[in-house]
């Protein structure tokens, strides 16, 4: 046995059992908890990835699982949208229920009628909400319908009609989100730089009239199409595990699709077919990269949508991005369509509270456009983007040093420093995590967060739990980092690496794994010494731990360091510590109190434990 788990140097062991000792008092009571209660060790599947130890964290939206039907109709000359849908969801269980809906002030959504089982149910309407009593009663899922006629605004904004070209996005009313406390979120008031909403993942099944001959992209497809006569069309969209669904067509556009290697399916819009060219240009290079990066889009379909000139400048929705006509000039699109195409990751497969979290996905599509442009016109020109970015961070730290990740939409006194926060340091962020860790494990990172979250609301700390996955460790990085002030710099990731656990020849993948402090392995007592037959007993009396194994006999007294080992003292190094309501104890204790056959190796970060050997034990693995 080498000697890296026996002992450490002398000053680090003597601060760590300083804090660990701190930690074993404050602890103690959740270990006695754990040791009176049954522990029972959960049997791998087989080929199960041996460092996916924890289950996905909650989303920060507690699923209800919705299912939308809508029938809605445009009516051009009128401008206006009317509509009735019903929403089937998972009984809530509170007292009320709420809907969003994300109009402007100035130019409102009516809700005509709430209904549950064909009774009308009253309401209160709110700014940017619909609130109601919970029908539902004891029923596990429940169905209300509801009736609205929503104004598109004649003008170029992010719901609205300009030179006939109809952009519909959050056109319809929504069901509200939850906390997994089964709180409703209140949604935030937008502002002149951002979109605040907060939405749930949810089935449509949507069927569209318009006047024949609109061409509309959407969400999911081109959907299926029916001729109603009296010059009307019905298309019907069916799509799942969707953030919200939006429209853009036009009596003008012209629409190519293009398949793409990995199966995707990418409709492309625009009212000029020069455009469309330079468009797929961009779409067959883009997609492809991020593909590389992330993993292939989760979804059968995405949309490009070129809206006119003096409209919003470019927006992401499922499945969809948006850019303004005029992009085109001083090669603006070459940035801000691969910016918008990456938020089909970020943002629609994987999502955040925008409000709050909006660095998340801004600063990872931000540091996708240099992967775009490094892919398609080398190295120098990715190098270009990420000067631009520190030339910002540099200008944020003069001028507001004490802001950080972690401020929320409304709490940024202006524009630039909200673009320089989120998008400029957002995206130095992930760069300054690949350069650490290289771009093999930080693509595996990406790709585990979709892999993961997909379908969710995340922040910080799902991130950083998928780190850890991909180095194989517990990892601390963006958690930290967001409370950094713009004066600090990045603090650099941490990681507690994982040991592999090999017990009698056997792998074995504990609940929590056993991993690298320092210098030294610790081990979840309970679940490795069940499996290696040690039997596990917790005395009340004598506040003892009491273990026997291999004929002998070893009691750990409370919060301390000292074994009795057949009545002689052993010193484990450190006390028990606790670790998601495990206990862990140095490897040393399987060898020096417990009699096993202990091996290490360093350079593998692994371990095998087995019973004692007749024979003696060989001195390399």
């Amino acid at each position: 046995m080498k000697t890296i788990h026996k002992t450490s140097l002398l000053v680090c062991l003597t601060i760590f059992t300083m804090f660990s000792s701190i930690g074993v008092v404050l602890y103690w009571p959740s270990l006695v908890a754990f040791f009176t209660s049954e522990q029972t060790a959960t049997p791998q599947d087989a080929g199960v990835d041996p460092f996916s130890y924890d289950p996905p964290l909650p989303s920060y939206v507690k699923n209800l699982h919705p299912h939308y039907t809508i029938e809605a109709e445009l009516h051009p000359s009128d401008a206006k949208i009317t509509g009735k849908m019903s929403i089937e969801f998972d009984n809530p269980r509170g007292d009320s229920l709420i809907l969003y809906v994300y109009d402007y002030l100035w130019n409102k959504m009516s809700v005509k009628a709430v209904r549950y089982q064909d009774k009308s149910l009253p309401f209160e309407r709110g700014l940017s909400q619909i609130k109601l009593s919970n029908p539902f009663g004891d029923v596990e899922r429940g169905n209300i319908e509801v009736e609205f006629e929503h104004p598109v605004p004649r003008r170029g904004t992010r719901y609205g009609v300009k030179d006939d070209i109809w952009t519909l996005t959050t056109w319809y009313p929504m069901l509200g989100a939850q906390n997994q406390q089964g709180e409703w979120y209140d949604p935030p008031l937008r502002i002149n730089y951002g979109d605040p909403f907060i939405y749930h993942y949810a089935d449509y099944d949507v069927s569209f009239i318009s006047p024949k001959g609109y061409q509309w992209v959407s969400s999911w497809g081109r959907g299926t199409a029916e001729d109603l006569g009296n010059n009307r069309q019905k298309v019907r969209y069916q799509g799942q595990k969707l953030l919200n669904f939006a429209l853009v067509g036009s009596p003008l556009y012209q629409i190519e699709t293009i398949t793409l290697e990995s199966g995707l399916q990418v409709d492309i819009a625009s009212v000029d077919k020069g455009n469309i060219e330079r468009i797929k240009s961009i779409a067959e290079s883009v997609f492809p990269t991020y593909t590389e990066w992330f993993g292939p889009l989760p979804y059968p379909h995405a949309a490009i949508a070129e809206t006119s000139t003096g409209t919003t400048y470019a927006m992401e929705y499922a499945n969809m991005a948006i850019f303004k006509r005029d992009m085109h000039q001083r090669n603006l699109i070459d940035h801000w369509l691969p910016h918008e195409v990456a938020h089909m990751w970020w943002y629609n497969s994987v999502a955040t509270l925008e409000s709050v979290h909006g660095w998340v996905d801004e600063g990872l599509v931000e540091i996708s456009v240099s992967y775009y442009l490094q892919g398609r016109y080398g190295a120098q020109s990715s190098s270009s983007l990420l000067e631009e970015y520190e030339r910002d961070l540099q200008k944020l730290r003069v001028k507001y040093p004490h802001g950080k990740l972690s401020k929320s939409l409304q709490q940024f006194a202006t524009e630039e420093e909200f673009h320089w926060t989120w998008y400029s340091k957002g995206a130095l962020l992930f760069e300054n995590l690949r350069r650490q860790i290289g771009d093999e494990a930080y693509k595996n990172f990406l790709k585990r967060v979709q892999q993961n979250y997909h379908g969710s609301v995340i922040g910080a700390e799902h991130l950083d739990q998928a780190l850890g996955q991909a180095l194989q460790g517990e990892a601390s990085y963006f958690v930290p980092n967001i409370q950094q002030t713009n004066d600090k710099p990045f603090l650099p990731a941490r990681l507690e690496p994982y040991i592999t656990t090999v017990l009698n020849s056997m792998s074995y993948y504990p609940p929590i794994p056993a991993r690298l402090k320092g210098d030294t392995v610790y081990i979840p007592l309970r679940d490795v010494g069940e499996q290696l037959g040690v039997k596990i007993e917790w005395n009340e009396k004598d506040k003892r731990i009491h273990l026997q194994a291999n004929g002998r006999v070893v009691q750990i007294p409370e919060k301390q360091q000292i074994a009795d080992v057949d009545g002689n003292p052993v010193d484990l190094g450190v006390p028990l510590l606790e670790i998601k309501k495990r206990a862990m104890v140095l490897l040393s204790l399987f060898e020096d109190a417990l009699g096993f056959d202990v091996y290490y190796d360093a350079e593998q970060k692994s371990v095998k434990i087995a019973k004692p050997s007749p024979i003696g034990k060989a001195k390399t693995l």
